[in-house]
């Protein structure tokens, strides 16, 4: 099999990284925290928030701990508040 086969075998594209995105909006916002603040507090370059915000951008772990500390959150409660949002949404759309 080839890489790329053997590299998306079984995997199903998600949704989850959207609702991350709209849990890190809820939470900066609500705070009234400016991108470039989080941007600061969290150590990643603003137009990687304004991706992860608005385009559903794929987290890495680290980066979403990173996120994560820079709201004043736990990861887990990051992660339980998308799976929450992605389950109250019939759509499937944040």
């Amino acid at each position: 099999m080839p890489f790329h086969q053997w590299q998306n075998a079984g995997v199903q594209k998600s949704d989850l990284a959207q609702y991350l995105g709209a849990v890190v909006r809820k939470h900066r916002t609500s705070g009234k925290t400016t991108q470039e603040q989080l941007s600061e507090r969290a150590d990643i370059d603003v137009r990687m928030i304004r991706l992860v915000e608005t385009k559903g951008q794929n987290l890495s772990v680290n980066l979403a701990e990173c996120l994560a500390r820079g709201l004043g959150i736990s990861l887990s409660q990051m992660i339980r508040e998308a799976e929450d949002l992605r389950r109250q949404k019939p759509d499937n759309k944040p």
